[in-house]
């Protein structure tokens, strides 16, 4: 690498963003919430997994639990609710004293129950012995399906490739351990998310799939992120971007073959016959110095000091122009603007693609407790369904009715209620009728104070904490010179 600006009086090659036709934004001007859902959760995945469902209730217990697709639908709409309304226990959504409309009313508890024990997505005896050499073989029709629906939606220009971690203790062969992260025990999964935090692209990480093969020299983290790309049509200008994780020359050096441009941090072990200013002589220099190389294909490595040192290396994006960032000197106690190359400011901005995601997953996720480990994975794609769904809905609005301000991601309600379905109507509570001469016969009206309930035979709004165990009502205590 030599030092130095890209001043050979060549042409840069253009690196503007070549968008691709998307089709069906006037279509969807009158989708409803239930609409942008069912683009990625079809009927054809709903009605397969209720068919296997179905199938393999008779291979478990010897009789079908007879579930439909529209079931299944409303179970994810119930787990949704679940997510909008925390509570400490799945059957707290039933109970009397803590009971939510848009879980009890749709289902039954039991029932419920019964179709999270039985929910499957692929016949066991079928199954090739090449195919189970798949580890999540069990979860895969839904996952390719999924898969494919979200790349269906044309692809922003930015994209952030990162790790993305589902929560599991439990016992499982594909379980990590990975400190650093908010949730260290859990499912690795690679993704690849847009800067609005719609996921394009994941998979979920099964180790090494076979050791025997030559190492690559983009490395295995490189090769993830190949992977993730692999899908982004080429010669479009498409950015990318990563951590030091993944990043290394000649995985920038592929990705600009196939005209995708990348930025991304890396590690000074992954820079052969590059060397860098020493970070105590930038540190002398003071926050805002930096020092750069380019290489013989133009693909520039910056290394900036802050707080530290940091080096990042990029294909589209140099040090010019230099901007500033306010940071708090310690020394003398106040605000101080430090300069900051474009490259940083530049990653800074469409790097958190996947960070956001995770961010918006926790909005939604319940945790439900389950001894088969691939439903927690399962249950994770259903969040993100919802997620995508919205970043779309938000996007169609932003080209529709660019004034109109988007309905929130959070919002309760009936999410995934169909719109051709009417409102499942209030279950009345049983009410006990006490005949009137048992009311008032003197015998055995023993009052026990109980939970504050209605009064049973106040035609107002009345509360009572008094409760007959004879009569097994509620009754208010009421001045004499009042008539019962």
């Amino acid at each position: 690498m030599h030092k130095g600006k890209n001043t050979d009086g060549e042409k840069a090659p253009s690196i503007d963003f070549i968008a691709s036709v998307e089709e069906g934004t006037e279509d969807r001007c009158d989708w409803t919430p239930y609409m942008y859902f069912k683009q990625f959760v079809t009927d054809e995945m709903l009605e397969e997994t209720a068919e296997q469902t179905n199938l393999y209730s008779v291979q478990k217990e010897g009789k079908s639990v007879n579930t439909t697709a529209k079931e299944i639908e409303q179970v994810l709409g119930m787990y949704i609710h679940m997510g909008l309304v925390q509570m400490s226990s799945v059957r707290a959504y039933w109970e009397m004293e803590t009971r939510l409309p848009a879980v009890c009313h749709v289902m039954s508890r039991d029932r419920f129950l019964k179709l999270l024990t039985v929910i499957h997505f692929q016949d066991n005896l079928s199954v090739s012995d090449d195919a189970k050499k798949d580890k999540l073989w069990k979860l895969r029709p839904w996952l390719q399906k999924l898969g494919e629906q979200f790349l269906c939606i044309p692809p922003e220009e930015s994209h952030a490739v990162d790790e993305i971690m589902v929560p599991f203790k439990g016992k499982s062969h594909l379980r990590v351990y990975m400190p650093a992260k908010p949730h260290k025990w859990g499912f690795k999964m690679w993704g690849r998310a847009g800067q609005s935090g719609f996921l394009y692209d994941f998979d979920i990480c099964q180790g090494a799939e076979n050791p025997d093969r030559e190492k690559s020299e983009v490395g295995v983290t490189g090769e993830a992120v190949l992977k993730m790309t692999s899908t982004l049509p080429a010669g479009k200008n498409h950015k990318v971007f990563a951590d030091n994780y993944f990043t290394s020359v000649p995985l920038v050096q592929h990705l600009k073959e196939r005209g995708i441009h990348y930025v991304g941090t890396i590690r000074m072990n992954r820079m052969k016959h590059c060397t860098m200013m020493d970070e105590k002589e930038l540190k002398k220099n003071g926050r805002g110095s930096m020092n750069f190389r380019v290489n013989q294909e133009n693909n520039i490595v910056v290394r900036w000091y802050d707080n530290k040192a940091v080096n990042l290396i990029s294909s589209f994006v140099g040090t010019e122009p230099v901007g500033n960032v306010k940071r708090w000197d310690r020394k003398s106690k106040t605000h101080i603007m430090v300069p900051r190359p474009a490259i940083v400011e530049t990653y800074n901005k469409f790097m958190g693609g996947v960070d956001l995601l995770d961010m918006l997953s926790a909005l939604y996720k319940f945790s439900f407790r389950s001894r088969r480990w691939y439903m927690y994975i399962w249950w994770n794609t259903v969040t993100v369904a919802v997620i995508n769904a919205w970043n779309l809905y938000r996007r169609d609005q932003k080209k529709l009715n660019p004034k109109k301000k988007p309905v929130p991601l959070r919002r309760c309600g009936r999410p995934l209620s169909s719109p051709e379905e009417t409102p499942t109507p209030p279950r009345k509570r049983p009410s006990c009728s006490v005949p009137l001469d048992v009311r008032r016969d003197g015998i055995d009206h023993f009052p026990t104070w109980e939970t504050r309930q209605r009064c049973k035979h106040c035609t107002g709004n009345h509360f009572s904490h008094v409760y007959c165990e004879k009569c097994e009502v509620l009754y208010r205590v009421v001045p004499q010179t009042e008539p019962l």
